[in-house]
């Protein structure tokens, strides 16, 4: 580890000092009003090469009116100055002669109406809230993409997976001439569009639906970039084919195919492969995805969450993923805007079989329990979904949007599981072997209809909407499972199930809410809004049994069968004052929601019925310094109310050695979480500062008590905890800054600790677990696309996990974790790179085992053509041939670890073509 360390220190020193040193001056001057004289402050300055006007440098004028750039010794150089309300100043320079007092005098607009002026091309330009950059300013390579543009630009950053950093934030909308393109899935846009039909690229805060229909801020905001294309890049037709081979059988391909007219789009793209680089981000997933999972809020509203990330990318799924990732979108605008419409459809597929390994301990009272598990999947999943957006533009004043989707899903699966758990003694408690086969359909439909009238009266608006969701689930299974459970090391018992399942699900939820703003003065506003929503469900599951083997599966299980209605009714009451104005934003809103559960056991013809009447307030606040630094506080007070499957779970035989039981006494739970940010960022130098708190504090929490029987098994029981309070704290801090200017190196640390403690109980007994880890990192990058690039992440780390009924068998231990990638540019277009992950974890009292993985990802390629669109690269995946899936996590009184096989050494040819034709409007 040591010399792991070194090694990496030693890298990073040759990094740094490999560069070559080019003798700089300095030029020196003031920024003022050519008639008046006056010292004009924050004034941009920018210095750019004469030839080809690619940035150099670039300040801004202090309160004198003070500036200071670097000059190199030799070339041709443009300076540009700008100034609100004053006409742009440009004046070429040569390097030989001596700038120690270089005036820049700035004429007023309207002194320039009847004047004639030369004005350079700028970089960058801020204009309120947005930053611009002329894309002509800066350099990539041919045939680069969108991301490739992103790289280079001061202030932005882009990582090997995609995700886009500006002003220190992440950037969750890449949008197209203002308009969400393909299901607004970045990568769809940075990797498909090519950077030299890029007109402009803008960064902003974009307001949420509602405050841009409303014209009132709500304060939710998300960064935002908009890639503008040049006027003779709109016709045309572009995309990109890719094929590629390698060794052991691994494959990939891909073809994106783009056509532009104007306002219409039309794009389609396909790509597969075995290899997980079928990959679309997380954003595309909730476009295009099924969510299975669906959880409510208190206040009504509807909370959905997936598995992590594309279910077709390949990425995450045990085993070698064959996966099939397409679709083909239209958009368009007509009578000036009026009338806007998105359609898009997605296939996708994928199959994937593997091994997992799991080792877990259980630390109990008075023993431990250790357990070793092996889980072999195969899996058989595809999806089709469509999605709809149209807006209506009555007026200026009046919007109607509707937006729906469908989908359908068929889902295969068969799970083999083998394991065994032993006690401290290593005597054995039990021991499983299970099959578990499903044969599943999904089908989804969703609609919804938002209305939003603007009146006269600045601040004044009416907003409704309605909406309805529909899912169903139909499906049959198949479990067998022989568990036997033992007693000083003899066999006492054997629990063994042959059934065949039938399952059938189905999920309505309507509703609607209306709500009106009225402006109180001309900073504040007053929000009245009203939301009711109905939700109705069915859950039949039958078991059957069979007499023997030769006969059918038709003698219900009545213990393992259900058949329940549930529904719930939701009505909520909003009030909201909203403050706006330069300097401060602040909304303070009261949430009043009262909710009705029912639910009817139709086999036992029971029913129960309970009722929730609960109050949650919040508190946002934010104060501007100025136009890149702010102040952010937050508080919420949030009930989490008990699930009906936590008052009455269904029941279930697919793990024989847990239970599950409800607990129809439940309370809700309440939650007090504040938030406390600060953010500075300076555009134009490329830096960023940020520091921030997060505390929760959860009262009456639902968690799970454990009983532990005979045998190693468990049941798990839902209560509130009364005596003791759960709570979480999170602390973070970071400074990215341009190292060198000239060499375009990019450095920052950053500062992360978290810590959690939480209770249960198990067997009677209160049991604390504490969680803490402390992590630092760094990060060094130059990307110039021209002789050696590098990017590199350090994070060493600390964690604490422990349990106070073994503080002993704790989970304590150093881990480490750094990624990067460095390039060379060589002559006659070749380029020679590598990228890299390592993780080190070191052994703990739970866990005995280290884990030490080096993945190492080296490639070289070459460009063809005069307009070197044609590109083979050669790469080599895991070159140490290391890779493995490793996890570790721990839950109440759980010490997990896990392994899975994964994409391991292999080595490939690809082959790729970028080809463009634009057509003449």
């Amino acid at each position: 580890m040591r010399r792991l360390l070194l090694a990496f220190s030693v890298l990073l020193i040759g990094l740094l000092f490999s560069q070559p040193v080019f003798a700089q001056k300095k030029l020196s001057g003031v920024v003022q009003d050519e008639k008046d004289k006056l010292k004009l402050e924050n004034a941009t300055v920018m210095l750019l090469t004469a030839q080809d006007s690619i940035l150099v440098d670039f300040t801004r004028s202090d309160k004198d009116g003070k500036f200071t750039l670097n000059l190199p010794d030799t070339g041709s150089y443009l300076v540009i100055s700008s100034y609100p309300k004053y006409g742009d100043f440009y004046s070429p320079i040569d390097a030989k002669n001596n700038y120690a007092n270089f005036s820049i005098a700035l004429s007023t607009k309207a002194q320039l109406l009847e004047e004639a002026i030369v004005i350079g091309r700028i970089p960058i330009v801020v204009k309120g809230d947005t930053t611009e950059y002329d894309a002509g300013s800066f350099k990539v390579e041919k045939n680069a993409k969108v991301e490739d543009l992103l790289k280079v630009l001061p202030g932005i950053s882009v990582d090997a997976s995609g995700k886009i950093t500006a002003q220190g934030k992440t950037v969750e909308k890449v949008l197209v001439d203002g308009e969400e393109f393909f299901g607004n899935d970045p990568k769809l846009v940075t990797r498909n569009i090519r950077s030299d039909m890029v007109d402009k690229v803008q960064v902003y805060d974009k307001k949420s639906e509602e405050a841009e229909r409303t014209g009132v801020d709500d304060g939710q905001k998300v960064k935002t970039i908009n890639v503008k294309l040049k006027e003779d890049k709109k016709n045309g037709l572009f995309g990109k084919a890719l094929a590629g081979g390698g060794t052991d059988d691994y494959y990939m391909g891909q073809l994106m195919l783009n056509k532009f007219k104007g306002s219409q789009k039309i794009a389609a793209y396909g790509l597969v492969g075995n290899n997980a680089t079928t990959s679309l981000s997380w954003q595309d997933t909730e476009k295009y995805g099924e969510n299975d999972n669906v959880s409510y809020s208190d206040d009504g509203g509807t909370f959905y969450s997936t598995n992590g990330g594309d279910d077709f990318s390949g990425e995450g799924v045990i085993g070698i993923p064959k996966a099939i990732n397409s679709g083909i979108m239209f958009s368009d605008k007509t009578k000036n805007g009026k009338h806007k419409l998105n359609l898009s459809y997605k296939y996708g597929k994928i199959e994937n079989e593997g091994n997992e390994e799991t080792i877990s301990q259980n630390n109990l009272p008075d023993q431990i329990q250790n357990t070793n598990a092996l889980r072999q999947i195969a899996a058989d999943k595809d999806r089709q979904k469509l999605n709809l957006k149209y807006d209506l533009q009555f007026d200026s004043l009046t919007l109607l949007t509707i937006t729906g989707n469908a989908s359908r899903d068929n889902i295969w699966g068969e799970t083999r599981n083998n394991s065994q758990t032993f006690d401290g003694n290593m005597d054995t408690l039990n021991t499983s072997e299970s099959l578990d086969i499903n044969d599943r359909k999904v089908e989804a439909i969703n609609a919804r209809a938002l209305f939003t009238r603007k009146f006269m009266k600045k601040g004044r608006s009416l907003s409704m909407a309605l909406s309805i969701n529909n899912n169903e689930s139909n499906g049959d299974g198949y479990l067998f499972s022989d568990t036997k459970i033992y007693k000083d090391n003899v066999l006492a018992n054997s629990i063994i199930f042959d059934q065949r399942k039938d399952n059938r699900q189905k999920s309505t939820t309507k509703g609607g809410n209306i709500s009106y703003t009225e402006p109180l003065t001309k900073e504040l506003n007053l929000t009245l809004n009203y939301g009711l929503q109905r939700n109705d469900n069915k859950s039949l599951l039958n078991s059957f049994n069979r007499s023997s083997a030769d006969d059918p599966y038709n003698i219900l299980d009545s213990m393992y069968s259900n058949d329940y209605a549930f529904d719930r009714l939701s009505n909520s009451y909003r009030v909201s004052l909203n403050l706006n104005n330069e300097k401060i934003w602040a909304n303070l809103t009261n949430n009043l929601n009262n909710d009705r559960l029912h639910q009817q056991n139709n086999y036992t013809n029971s029913e129960l019925t309970r009722s929730f009447l609960t109050y949650n307030p919040s508190l946002s606040m934010s104060y501007r310094f100025t136009k890149s630094s702010n102040l952010y506080f937050n508080y919420s007070g949030r009930n989490q109310l008990p699930s009906l499957n936590q008052i009455q779970p269904l029941r279930s035989n697919q793990d024989a050695l847990n239970q599950y039981i409800g607990n129809e006494n439940l309370k809700p739970a309440f939650s007090n979480s504040f938030n406390l940010n600060y953010n500075s960022s300076k555009m134009l130098a490329g830096s960023y500062m940020y520091i921030g708190t997060y505390i929760n504090f959860t009262n009456n929490a639902l968690i799970q008590n454990v009983e532990t029987l005979d045998g190693g098994r468990n049941n798990f029981k839902w209560a509130n905890l009364d005596d003791h309070t759960n709570q979480s704290i999170s602390a973070w801090g970071g400074y990215s800054f341009k190292l060198s200017k000239k060499l375009n190196i990019d450095n920052g640390p950053r500062l992360y600790i978290n810590g959690s403690k939480t209770f249960n109980s198990v067997n009677s007994k209160l049991n604390k677990i504490d969680n803490m880890s402390y992590s630092i990192g760094y990060n060094i990058s130059k990307n110039t696309t021209k002789g050696f690039d590098f990017d590199i992440n350090l994070s060493p780390s600390y964690q604490k996990m422990s349990s106070s009924l073994q503080p002993d068998q704790n989970n304590d231990g150093f881990i480490f974790n750094s990624n990067g990638g460095m390039s060379y540019y060589f002559p006659a277009k070749v380029k020679l790179y590598v990228n890299y992950t390592y993780t080190y974890q070191a052994p703990t009292e739970a866990l005995k085992e280290k884990f030490d993985q080096f993945l190492v990802h080296p490639g070289i390629s070459k460009k063809f053509l005069k307009n070197e669109s044609l590109m083979l690269d050669f790469t080599v995946n895991d070159l140490l041939n290391q890779n493995t899936g490793f996890s570790r996590s721990n839950s109440n009184t759980f010490f997990i670890q896990r392994r899975s096989d994964t994409i391991r050494r292999y080595y490939m040819l690809k082959v790729s073509w970028d080809f463009t034709k634009m057509f003449v409007n």
